[in-house]
């Protein structure tokens, strides 16, 4: 048993599990075992590996990145008091991140960064809280804002911003999309119940919702293990939250585990899952009958 939370998950080739712990550093987990690999005071809330790199990002404008070539992990703080919530980018060096309505974008895997304000010409400037680079394009999902929140799409060659989904009431948490072109929105608010994960291919204009059974404040992230897509859902008024795994045929959501509080992220190795809320982190094992926690 493990009572520490944590905030964020990654698995890689590697490890099967890198786990953020709570305002206490970075682990690695493997079978129950946890081995810590670099202390640190503040929360990371993703982790990413940006091949042949690992980074992370967190409150105040934390960035950690682990290179492997010295077998080195190093972190620095953007200028900023904001909590970063999603890194994105690609093998070529390309890495982007986010300060408030602000990317900052590096083209030497984090070497060096620039600023660029893909909402300057909008009164009403959202928050960014999701990024997703697909090709040249990258797709932005914000927080709440009546007047310009939802989903944007940046080009990085031409740097024209198009508005593909408006959202009035609800964030856009995560994005995701998959071999065929289709991405995955996981949405919500959680002040009221409208949390859905929804579904368009990248070559049509209509979104499909799937509706969970339980109804959901919001879903926070979306990730996949393999060929199998999962979700984590904010906690309701019980203090816990779901994990389903999403049917893309179908278009229905399964519940099949639980979690106490928020589940930030998750992550999947083969036939094991590890989801991570700042309450309790959850190993489930699903190669055995029998699930195993890690509280």
């Amino acid at each position: 048993m493990f009572e520490k939370g944590s905030t964020a998950v990654l698995s890689t080739a590697s490890l099967p599990f890198i786990v953020a712990v709570k305002n206490t550093g970075l682990y690695s987990f493997e079978k129950g075992e946890w081995f810590l690999q670099y202390p640190l005071s503040h929360s990371i809330y993703k982790l990413v590996c940006i091949s042949p790199y690992i980074f992370g990002i967190g409150e105040n404008g934390l960035i950690v990145r682990y290179n492997p070539y010295n077998n080195k992990w190093t972190h620095t703080f953007f200028p900023t008091p904001q909590r970063l919530w999603d890194i994105t980018g690609n093998e070529s060096g390309l890495i982007i991140t986010h300060v408030g309505s602000k990317l900052y974008i590096s083209y030497n895997f984090g070497s060096s960064w620039s600023c660029l304000h893909p909402f300057k010409e909008l009164s009403n400037k959202p928050f960014i809280r999701s990024l997703f680079l697909y090709k040249n394009h990258l797709y932005i999902g914000t927080q709440i804002n009546k007047e310009s929140g939802g989903l944007w799409s940046f080009s990085l060659e031409t740097g024209e911003l198009t508005h593909v989904k408006k959202e009035a009431n609800s964030m856009i948490s995560s994005i995701y999309i998959d071999c065929d072109d289709c991405m995955f929105l996981a949405k919500g608010n959680a002040r009221s119940r409208e949390g859905s994960i929804q579904m368009r291919s990248l070559r049509a204009s209509r979104w499909r919702t799937f509706e969970p059974s339980i109804s959901e404040k919001a879903f926070l992230d979306v990730f996949n293990v393999g060929k199998n897509l999962y979700a984590t859902t904010s906690k309701g008024e019980s203090g816990f939250s779901r994990i389903y795994e999403i049917n893309k045929q179908s278009q229905m959501l399964f519940p099949i585990e639980t979690i106490e509080g928020h589940g930030f992220r998750g992550a999947g190795f083969k036939d094991e899952l590890f989801i991570s809320s700042p309450i309790e982190s959850k190993w489930i094992d699903r190669s055995y009958e029998i699930t195993k926690h890690v509280h």
